[in-house]
């Protein structure tokens, strides 16, 4: 089988899965993630800060070194919400470019979408077997795909991400929050929600199985596990009913930043932007109405893999 690597350059962090392909379906043999906050600071100046850009380049050389050294054949290397958005979107691409020689694929928010709902159903049978709807939350933005099998039928990017919401509605996040900061990004949440048709993303009304992608989501699974080392195999599959995320939202509130570095199951350099994801993904539950979701370690990464085996060529 065929070695090959994807890099996601995202608002959060930079991510590498390395994997054998064989007939479109991908077996990872190897991942990485450095917390590179490429987004930092973005949603007041409108541009990528040079500490936050040199991280990230440092990280896809990083992972670009281990990639060539494991003798990988072929690499993609997309990037989200935060150089889409951002105003040096294209320098950042060329400066990534001089100094790794990687080219940068920059995805539309539906483009990022339809990967993360290949990469779901890919390595999830059951998302692949029937109405499936995927809610991927990441550091800029969140998506929603609802698909059918393989098919995807409806998909938006919302501007809603763990890192955006923090900078924007919880500047002291290094203390507990507040019922009145709570409330304030809860409501923004609701607002954006509010214009999104609840049955463009329900099948019968309600989908046959949710799924949940990306760091808030599998972060919280290890939390509910409580995981004192993360286990990809473990978190994968598990089931988050939406009554137990909001336990877990409420004991995170009443925590200064040091506390929640604490948590069993939370990465300490996610600490600081759990509570605005975890807001996110429960008021989408309750959007829908849905009790529960699964998590997926599967995601925009996998899809990268898979669409590219689906070229002409390969």
């Amino acid at each position: 089988m065929a070695l090959w690597a994807a890099i996601d350059i995202g608002t959060n962090s930079t991510r590498l899965l390395v994997a054998e392909v064989e007939e479109g379906e991908f077996f990872p043999r190897g991942r990485g993630l450095v917390t590179t906050r490429l987004g930092e600071g973005l949603t007041r100046g409108g541009n990528l800060g040079e500490e936050a850009q040199l991280r990230t380049i440092k990280a896809a050389a990083d992972f670009w070194g281990r990639c060539r050294a494991l003798g990988v054949e072929r690499i993609r290397v997309g990037a989200t919400s935060a150089v889409r958005e951002a105003a040096n979107g294209k320098e950042f691409s060329r400066r990534l470019k001089a100094a790794t020689g990687l080219e940068l694929e920059v995805f539309s928010g539906e483009g990022e979408a339809r990967l993360c709902f290949l990469g779901v159903t890919g390595q999830l049978p059951l998302a692949a077997s029937g109405p499936t709807l995927v809610i991927d939350i990441g550091g800029g933005s969140t998506e929603l795909i609802r698909g059918e099998g393989r098919r995807i039928e409806a998909v938006t990017s919302l501007p809603l991400g763990a890192v955006r919401l923090t900078e924007s509605y919880l500047p002291a996040w290094k203390a507990p929050v507040t019922f009145l900061q709570l409330q304030c990004l809860r409501e923004k949440v609701e607002e954006v929600l509010a214009g999104i048709e609840k049955r463009s993303f329900t099948a019968s009304g309600e989908p046959v199985l949710v799924v949940g992608a990306g760091g808030t989501v599998t972060t919280l699974a290890a939390i509910y596990l409580g995981l004192e080392n993360y286990v990809p195999e473990l978190v994968h599959g598990t089931i988050l009913p939406r009554e137990n995320l909001q336990e877990i939202l409420t004991e995170l509130c009443g925590m200064d930043l040091e506390r929640r570095k604490r948590v069993t199951g939370l990465q300490p350099e996610r600490a600081d932007i759990i509570i605005a994801g975890t807001v996110i993904l429960t008021s989408l539950l309750q959007k829908f109405a849905l009790p529960e979701l699964i998590a997926s370690e599967g995601d925009i990464l996998g899809g990268m893999l898979v669409e590219l085996w689906q070229r002409p060529g390969s």
